[in-house]
């Protein structure tokens, strides 16, 4: 899969953590990276070129659990990595999508973590 992987770095001494307040912000910091994850796809998808959609729908349909506040998505079609590095006019559509909502993201998970 051609892809990029969205991971909570420095949650291990939060999941380290057994008390309730622990698996809580745990809990939040997993919802917050899915919520992101599946963000950052559907703006990936919607700024895909487009010759048959199915680049598109690809990306769209990726969001995938790998662990605990660990999610991924991308693309499984053969042409997705030439798409995404030259393309003239579309170049660079998923890791746009990163940058576009890399600071919210952090500051999202920064909040949930202490609260």
């Amino acid at each position: 899969m051609s892809g990029f992987k969205v991971t909570v770095e420095g949650l291990d001494k939060v999941m380290n953590d057994f008390s309730d307040k622990g698996r809580r912000a745990q809990d939040r910091a997993d919802k917050v990276t899915e919520t992101y994850t599946r963000k950052m796809a559907n703006e990936a998808s919607g700024n895909a070129p487009v010759k048959t959609g199915d680049l598109r729908a690809d990306i769209a349909a990726s969001p995938k659990r790998l662990g605990k506040a660990s999610w991924q998505y991308g693309s499984t079609l053969d042409y997705a990595e030439i798409q995404e590095f030259t393309h003239r006019s579309k170049k660079g559509f998923i890791r746009k999508s990163i940058w576009d909502n890399e600071s919210d993201y952090q500051r999202s998970i920064k909040r949930e973590i202490k609260r």
